[in-house]
C-alpha cells in the first residue's frame, strides 16, 4: 500500500470506532510523532564497514523505484540484501 492507501484506509476504519477509540488512536499516533527516529546499526559489519550519502546525490522517486523494479525484475545481486 502507498501513503494515499494507507491514509484512506485509516479514515475508512475510524469513521466505525467509537469516540474513546478514536481519541485513543490519536494518542497513539502522536505517541509514534513523538518518539525518537533511531539509526539503523550495520550489524555484524559495525566498524568494520562504513556507509554514506554524497550531499550531491540526487535520483528521482521514479530512478529510485525504477532501479528497484530493475533489481526484482531481474534477479540483479543486491549488496545490500
Amino acid at each position: 500500500m502507498n501513503r494515499a492507501e494507507i491514509e484512506q484506509a485509516l479514515l475508512t476504519e475510524i469513521h466505525t470506532l467509537p469516540l474513546e477509540k478514536v481519541e485513543a488512536t490519536l494518542n497513539f499516533v502522536l505517541s509514534l510523532k513523538n518518539q525518537p527516529v533511531k539509526k539503523r546499526r550495520l550489524g555484524l559489519l559495525k566498524g568494520k564497514v562504513e556507509f554514506a550519502i554524497a550531499e550531491d546525490f540526487k535520483m528521482t522517486d521514479e530512478e529510485f523505484l525504477h532501479s528497484l523494479t530493475a533489481i526484482s525484475s531481474h534477479k540483479i545481486a543486491c549488496p545490500l540484501s
